[in-house]
């Protein structure tokens, strides 16, 4: 049958074929730093911007306040615009995810399922997908984990994992919802689990949660607008400053399709990596399975704080596939080199389907909006 064919492409092909799918990704990227830019030049700025301009400015010490105090600081030095230092910042972090996870080609024996996955909506594409949150905070705490990824195995490394953790937490406190991939990654690393090392970065994640939520004023004491304006920036909608979230369950069932639809996404991804270890990595899956269970658990209550789950679920695939990654065999020949694995052309139907669906479900719910008019 057809969905039973396994796919067998020669080692040129394959490396062609990896030619070709790195270049397609990078033009994606740069039309992405393309759409950023006209953002940041925009007269009125929006979501891309708004939370990375939390400042202590306003009212002292709170929640997410670090960058954009020193996105201030910067301006008073250098006098440049603060629109253009977070572009300059997104489009570094953003380069830094593209170049280390095409470089996971080079590093690790690869096969198309391989590079399905890496190309999924929530990992390397999701940029593309939805550039109103393009670049927005977390990509700071993926690149961390994704340079933690590539470094040697020494105390110092993990003392700096420790440290940039910790800071990031300042930056975005939803950090601390994806702490279990911290120490999952860190065992990956050491193949084994450093009792004092886990002890001291929990204390410590804790403790600065505990800072934040006890010391930490409010987003905006007041002033946060007046002052981003005195600053060059000006908001009229679609700014975090305006926005007080509380959870409204009416919400959640007026939107209840399309919420289910994001946890169903999110599983699939979670399944769609299992299936690989399950299949070629099959040692390693009961600890994938019970590492996943916890990060899930741990993860749920961001859920419900927030509801920007389509960003949760890019956080929590991108750490997800930065770990799945470290299963893979290492290749040390210098050259891209394939495994032998055998993947079947359902492996690879499957991942084009649910891309696409993803893809009509994160442009404005469009899947949804076509179930509820023709099958409902």
């Amino acid at each position: 049958m057809f969905f039973d064919t396994l796919i067998n492409m020669p080692e040129n092909k394959e490396r062609s074929l990896v030619k070709y799918f790195s270049i397609v990704i990078v033009l994606i990227y740069i039309g992405v730093f393309i759409a950023l830019y006209l953002k940041a030049d925009e007269p009125f700025s929006a979501w891309t911007l708004s939370d990375w301009l939390i400042n202590y400015t306003d009212g002292g010490f709170k929640r997410r306040g670090l960058l954009g105090e020193m996105f201030f600081y910067i301006q008073d030095i250098t006098g440049l615009k603060l629109q253009f230092q977070i572009f300059i910042l997104q489009i570094m972090c953003l380069s830094g995810i593209l170049y280390g996870t095409l470089l996971y080609l080079k590093k690790y024996k690869v096969d198309l399922f391989y590079l399905a996955i890496m190309a999924s909506p929530y990992i390397l594409l999701f940029p593309a997908l939805t550039v109103r949150n393009a670049g927005r905070r977390e990509v700071i705490l993926i690149l961390i984990m994704l340079w933690y990824s590539f470094v040697k195995k020494s105390k110092l490394n993990d003392a700096l994992l420790w440290i940039f953790y910790v800071i990031f937490l300042f930056i975005h406190e939803a950090g601390f919802f994806f702490f279990p991939f911290l120490l999952w990654i860190n065992y990956s690393k050491w193949q084994k689990i450093n009792i004092k090392y886990f002890l001291s970065i929990t204390v410590a994640a804790f403790a600065t949660m505990g800072i934040i939520y006890f010391f930490g004023g409010n987003v905006n004491e007041g002033e946060s607008l007046s002052i981003l304006k005195s600053r060059g920036v000006v908001f009229q909608k679609e700014n975090i400053f305006d926005m007080e979230y509380y959870f409204d369950f009416n919400y959640v069932l007026q939107y209840k399709l399309s919420f289910l639809v994001h946890a169903i996404e999110l599983l699939i991804m979670v399944f769609q990596m299992g299936l690989y270890v399950y299949l070629f990595k099959k040692e390693s899956f009961y600890n994938y399975l019970f590492c996943n269970v916890i990060c899930l658990l741990w993860v749920t209550p961001l859920y419900y704080l927030g509801i920007d789950w389509m960003r949760w679920n890019y956080i929590y695939s991108t750490l997800l596939f930065i770990v799945f990654t470290l299963l893979l065999k290492r290749n040390d020949s210098g050259v891209i080199s394939f495994n032998n694995n055998a993947i079947k052309s359902s492996y690879l139907i499957f991942s084009g389907v649910f891309y696409l669906l993803v893809l009509l479900h994160l442009q404005h719910d469009t899947m949804i909006e076509w179930i509820q008019s023709y099958l409902m």
